[in-house]
């Protein structure tokens, strides 16, 4: 397909926005219109949700925007512009729209890559999505509870600490990463990372598909945090069932920039 049939959409409330809808023009691709969540067209970028029906790539800029891209699962290729190991930046960015629209993405600085959906089911009637990392953790800084980490085959691994984060490799550089967790490359599951466990010697672990996470005592009140949102309280001993339930195509740098401190995507 020729660059001037390609058409991009770039979303985002930043100032980056701008300049990278001009980058598209420059390299001869045509700029699609967004949609916000009812299904309108939305040329306000900042409120928009993240679909792009018609759009070749969905450029997301910033991590509300990436988030948003990932949970609505576009039929397109993202290209994340975020301060994350696995994201853009600007330069970064502008370079890899020029070789996505001109054909040449199979040479540097742009690879191919998948990262998963997730689907974050509380007990509550509608699972919520993630695309960083779902933690639950105690309500009150400090306070150590006790939690099970339920695993496909049947084991189960408990674990006394203030919380537990689940991180998609999208999301391993953050909350994850500073409580301890290993950086994952994309296909290389979900982390699982207690935090600020009673233990020095626990565990963490690196998950298939799915895991299960539940509250085993009722001392202390543990909070759900989805991409650094709260969502309500967890009760003792309902599960937290957590499952890939799709993979969204991205653009992503050949190599991996270094960052300057850890990011927390976690608000509790």
């Amino acid at each position: 397909m020729e660059a001037s049939e390609r058409r991009v959409a770039v979303v985002g409330d930043d100032g980056r926005t701008s300049e990278l809808r001009a980058a598209v023009r420059d390299a001869g691709g045509r700029l699609a219109t967004p949609t916000d969540a009812s299904g309108e067209a939305n040329g306000d970028t900042a409120t928009i949700s993240g679909d792009a029906p018609g759009a070749d790539l969905l450029v997301a800029v910033g991590d509300e925007a990436v988030r948003d891209a990932v949970v609505t699962a576009p039929n397109c290729t993202v290209v994340p512009v975020a301060d994350r190991r696995l994201a853009f930046d600007r330069d970064e960015a502008v370079e890899a729209l020029r070789r996505l629209l001109d054909g040449s993405a199979a040479a540097d600085p742009v690879r191919r890559v998948t990262h998963p959906v997730l689907a974050v089911d509380g007990g509550t009637d509608v699972a919520v999505r993630a695309a960083f990392d779902v933690t639950v953790v105690t309500d009150e800084p400090a306070r150590i509870s006790e939690f099970a980490v339920g695993f496909p085959r049947g084991q189960t691994e408990s674990v006394r600490a203030d919380g537990i984060v689940v991180a998609t490799p999208l999301g391993s550089d953050g909350y994850a990463n500073a409580a301890g967790g290993p950086l994952v490359e994309p296909g290389g599951g979900l982390s699982v990372v207690p935090i600020a466990p009673f233990s020095t010697h626990t565990d963490a672990w690196i998950a298939t598909e799915r895991l299960r996470l539940t509250v085993e005592r009722e001392d202390e009140p543990i909070v759900l945090v989805v991409d650094g949102e709260r969502r309500g309280t967890v009760e003792p001993h309902r599960p937290i069932e957590i499952e890939t339930v799709g993979q969204v195509a991205f653009a992503a740098p050949r190599g991996c920039r270094e960052r300057t401190d850890r990011k927390h995507s976690n608000n509790s």
